[in-house]
């Protein structure tokens, strides 16, 4: 596998055991604890699959479940997530949504007529003269959906299970550990919902300081602490994917369906990076920060060799501080900011002799093939929204985001809690949620870890005392 780092990375990959399955009908190696998108993008392989209208490339983005770039076809479920999908021996895995090949794709001519075919033409385009759509619809029929359902599929066997606990807690990160552990000491009945395969959240890939050690230290604490604490009951790789009157949460592990009452509940969800908008943001090579970090840290993957890094926050030097480590070189730091408050991770970045180009922008990436970004176009702010007209390129085989945060607001907004953007800040908000449902971390717009692990325990406080 071409672009392994070596222990300590890839916390989640075992090493000793490789795994092979098929891309495409290419065999493709990995090791076990992979999913199919860190195996792939080790092997260098970044298309994944294509987009639903004009047959765009498609690539890892979030490494976290988070978005669509992600979906491929297993012989037995369209539209699987390769992010999140671990591989197994002999799986066979192929893109979506093409015409010919994956690489070369005749379906992305459309692409050419993009500027003919806008958002909802179809609404007005295909009932035009009368009796026209009856022409239209089995070609438009034949287009729609993505991905193959496998029709003598035999459903598997599942189940469900009552479960009751005073408090239930949704996220395993360091906010969900604090508040776990703050509220076990008062005799309750606690469980930690956490879709990952791991305890920690961010812990197991983010930077905190400039030496890049209080993470991995903090995350052995707390996780110490809750798996010695007898109250603490923790499920990994269950999503609650729904709150309901009274704090009832269906949650799903595996094949079983777990019907949870509670007291209390808390959202530990955490946020989701937010995406910038330039031309070609959606080129192969081009993701988040977190992706990034995950893809070093959590699977061992070099994912690239030469990056830049677009970012609004001092979190964008933290992951150029990691890839800096693992051996890719750092073409610049594009800091949206003009005037930039560093901290001590960022300042540490600035001190390896790292370019910053502060007050720019990404204004475009760009491909030779249009299948993974080659290099991108980088250009001074004059005002708000405007860039100058000539701009700097800049060669790099991989470009990550940081410029912003979104709180993991689903279950809060079901539960009719109200999100808010507050443009002055511009930060998003949570309010009006239920009187026990509760919020903690980052989903409650705190980034500090200080301040996360100290709402996480003033949230604990709203808890009087358990069930009868």
């Amino acid at each position: 596998m071409k672009s392994r780092l070596p222990a300590p990375y890839g916390t989640l990959i075992d090493r000793e055991s490789t795994i092979e399955f098929k891309f495409e009908n290419k065999t493709i190696s990995g090791f076990e604890g992979d999913t199919i998108a860190s195996a792939l993008v080790a092997n260098k392989q970044w298309l994944l699959s294509r987009s639903f209208k004009y047959h765009r490339p498609r690539g890892p983005l979030t490494m976290a479940g988070q978005d669509a770039n992600t979906m491929v076809q297993l012989p037995s479920a369209p539209n699987a997530l390769a992010d999140k999908e671990v591989i197994k021996e002999d799986m066979l895995v192929t893109g979506q949504n093409y015409t010919g090949s994956l690489e070369k794709d005749s379906g992305a001519l459309l692409g050419l007529f993009s500027r003919f075919l806008p958002v909802g033409f179809y609404y007005k385009a295909f009932f035009k003269p009368r009796g026209m759509w009856e022409k239209w619809a089995p070609l438009i029929r034949k287009k729609a959906g993505l991905g193959i359902i496998d029709q003598q599929l035999k459903s598997p066997y599942y189940d469900k299970q009552y479960k009751f606990y005073d408090v239930v807690i949704v996220g395993g990160g360091p906010a969900g550990m604090q508040a776990a552990i703050d509220i076990a000491v008062h005799d309750c009945e606690v469980l930690i919902v956490d879709e990952n395969t791991i305890l920690g959240g961010s812990l197991n890939y983010a930077r905190l300081d400039a030496e890049g050690t209080r993470a991995k230290s903090l995350r052995t604490e707390l996780v110490n602490a809750v798996e010695a604490n007898s109250n603490i009951t923790v499920m990994t790789n269950a999503v609650c994917n729904g709150w309901f009157a009274d704090n009832w949460l269906p949650i799903i592990r595996g094949n079983r369906l777990y019907k949870v009452r509670a007291t209390h509940t808390i959202l530990c969800t955490g946020a989701l990076e937010q995406p910038a908008l330039f031309h070609n943001n959606d080129l192969p090579g081009v993701v988040m920060s977190s992706a990034a970090q995950r893809l070093l840290h959590l699977y061992g993957v070099k994912p690239g060799s030469a990056a830049v890094i677009l970012t609004g926050n001092n979190d964008g030097y933290g992951t150029a501080l990691d890839l800096h480590d693992a051996g890719v070189e750092i073409q610049a730091i594009v800091d949206l900011r003009e005037a930039p408050d560093y901290d001590d991770i960022a300042k540490a970045a600035v001190a390896r002799g790292i370019t910053v180009k502060t007050g720019y922008a990404v204004y475009a990436a760009h491909s030779s093939k249009a299948s993974h970004i080659t290099s991108v176009d980088v250009r001074k702010i004059i005002s708000q929204g405007v860039c100058v007209d000539d701009g700097e390129i800049i060669n790099c085989d991989l470009l990550c985001m940081s410029v912003g945060y979104t709180p993991a607001y689903q279950l809060a907004c079901q539960a009719g809690g109200q999100l808010s953007y507050d443009d002055q800040s511009a930060m998003f908000t949570l309010s009006n949620c239920p009187d026990t449902l509760h919020l903690a971390g980052s989903v409650n717009s705190l980034w500090q870890i200080e301040s996360v692990l100290a709402e996480a325990t003033r949230t604990c406080l709203l808890y009087t005392s358990p069930s009868p």
